[in-house]
């Protein structure tokens, strides 16, 4: 079956928000005007390959040797209005993502007024963690909070949040949030005073779902449990009812249970109600008086709550059959968003603002008192203004607002339409790449059911493997057999050696060391297994940029 294409209407809508919100065009917004970024977005604009952007940039490589050489500040500044070389330099030759060929990760080009908001942000420069230090931006910070709130079914008098640095950031505060209410006393203490605990996430996460284990000093080998996946790669459901049981039985604390709303290489979507509905169940059985805190990172997949009202039965948009059908099943599961205790939002990723945007959305906010230190050791802070912020509850000292305003610019600019057209292009191009892989000699699309934005695939060898399907399998099957090592190895070398000598050609693809994982042995020991994955959130890239990566699929 050929791929299938795009309707005119859905085109014209595409190619109207791309016009409005991606063009950084001066006469819309202004702010490129300023000569310094009209030249940097000039440069960035001829799209040259990686490889070869230092040699295109006029004496790049003399700019390059002299910044490389500074040691020492000037003594004498310089004067107002004069360009600095080595600045725009700077600036012309980071990563560009919106190259249409940009699809490494699940990072994308702001939109035109993201940038304006979060400018605004920069030149106002308020301090969200204390009111006196922001004032209205305060205001504008609940605003975000309360439209998020409405969008994924929280109360949103009740619901609460706070922009932060990062997805990390979002769920540090997820841990910490299960620590703080079912250990008090950790909060002066610490995490190994009183009851045994155990941490609970999936083997699916982020990174971070370790690394701040480890940075919050927990034993990552004896007091963290990892919930195997299942074939979608999102969590096992009957073992994550094994694992909490067995703590319960026990009378161990499970502080919190992180899941992830849209893995980083395949978009694995875990369940929340399941999980909401299994933790009730053992804490009454189990006589469990507080039960987990479920935290989300949603940091990837979070726009999707922009189709929570969408008509799919009258489908305005004209989004393709396929994409629709995937969009409407990954869409069920995010309504169950509102069961989380609290939830990671990145607008720095699929929202299109620039870094650093990101909310931690809170369910309730009286979560938020469960993080409160002591108010004497907020002395210079006025007492009557502490009460008007989460000061005391903040991880941070300092909160910057350029990502709230980049972000309330983009939701009330875009709006849920503007949005949503972005994503299911998107979408649409993932299908299409999938579609493509499908009928590609010796390619296998990792999890092709997830049908959200990252495309992840296996190379083989076309000359050797002629059914890519199958030689997967047996690369699933984990095996002690000399033999099955050998055939594994060989297939990994095969697609890495493709990977390298193909370069950023087409699309600039990345290598990912656990795309996939083997099956679970006798003794639920498992391995990982590498791949290539294409991220599709940059609103720049067409089919025809596809095209051109399939036709040097194998180098």
């Amino acid at each position: 079956m050929p791929p299938v294409a795009a309707s005119p209407v859905f085109r014209r809508h595409l190619e109207l928000v791309r016009e409005r919100y991606f063009s950084r065009n001066p006469d819309l917004w202004p702010v490129f005007r300023d000569p310094s970024l009209a030249r940097v977005i000039e440069l960035r604009g001829q799209h040259v390959t990686p490889a070869e952007r230092l040699c295109s940039y006029p004496g790049g490589t003399d700019l390059l040797g002299a910044l490389r050489a500074e040691r020492q500040m000037p003594e004498e500044g310089i004067v107002p209005g004069s360009p600095h070389e080595r600045l725009v330099f700077a600036a012309a030759l980071s990563k560009a993502w919106e190259d249409p060929a940009s699809v490494e990760n699940v990072i994308t080009a702001s939109c035109d007024p993201a940038i304006h908001g979060a400018m605004l942000g920069i030149l106002a420069n308020p301090n969200l963690v204390y009111r006196e230090y922001c004032e209205m931006a305060d205001e504008l910070e609940k605003t975000v909070i309360r439209q998020i709130a409405n969008l994924v079914g929280y109360d949103p008098e009740d619901a609460t949040g706070i922009f932060t640095q990062g997805g990390t950031f979002c769920n540090l505060y997820g841990y910490l949030f299960g620590i703080r209410k079912t250990m008090p006393e950790s909060l002066q203490l610490g995490l190994e005073y009183g009851q045994d605990y155990r941490m609970i996430n999936s083997q699916g996460g982020h990174y971070s779902n370790t690394t701040n284990l480890s940075l919050l000093g927990v034993n990552l080998a004896k007091k963290t449990i990892r919930i195997q996946l299942t074939e979608a790669n999102d969590i096992d459901l009957v073992d994550l009812e094994s694992q909490l049981t067995a703590c319960f039985r026990l009378g161990c604390v499970v502080p919190t249970i992180m899941l992830t709303m849209g893995t980083t290489d395949t978009f694995g979507v875990d369940r929340v109600k399941p999980v909401h509905d299994l933790s009730l169940r053992l804490c009454e059985r189990f006589g469990v008086t507080t039960p987990p805190h479920i935290h989300v990172d949603a940091a990837v997949g979070w726009p999707l709550i922009f189709f929570l009202d969408y008509d799919f039965a009258a489908n305005p948009l004209e989004i393709d059959e396929i994409t629709l059908e995937g969009l409407l099943r990954t869409v069920e599961r995010f309504r169950e968003l509102r069961y989380a205790d609290s939830f990671t939002v990145d607008f720095q990723k699929w929202g299109y603002v620039p870094y650093t945007s990101s909310l931690v959305m809170v369910k309730h906010r009286d979560s938020m008192k469960a993080l409160e230190h002591d108010p004497e050791n907020f002395s210079y802070f006025e007492k009557d203004i502490q009460g008007q912020t989460h000061l005391q509850s903040t991880i941070e000292c300092s909160r910057g607002a350029a990502g709230l305003f980049g972000a309330y610019s983009a939701m009330q600019y875009l709006g849920k339409s503007g949005y949503r057209i972005l994503i299911a292009n998107t979408l649409q191009n993932a299908n299409y790449m999938r579609q493509r892989l499908a009928i590609s000699p010796g390619a296998f699309v990792i999890a092709p059911e997830n049908h959200g934005p990252s495309v992840a695939f296996r190379l083989y060898d076309p000359a050797r493997v002629s059914d890519p399907a199958a030689e997967f399998e047996r690369d699933k099957a984990l095996s002690a057999d000399p033999a099955y090592r050998r055939r594994v190895q060989q297939n990994n070398a095969y697609h890495r050696e493709v990977f390298l000598r193909r370069g950023k050609r087409g699309l600039y693809t990345n290598w990912v060391e656990f795309a996939m994982h083997t099956d679970y042995d006798a003794t639920d020991r498992w391995e990982p297994l590498p791949g290539e994955k294409a991220v599709f959130m940059n609103p720049y890239t067409d089919r025809e940029h596809i095209d051109a990566f399939l036709a040097r699929l194998h180098g």
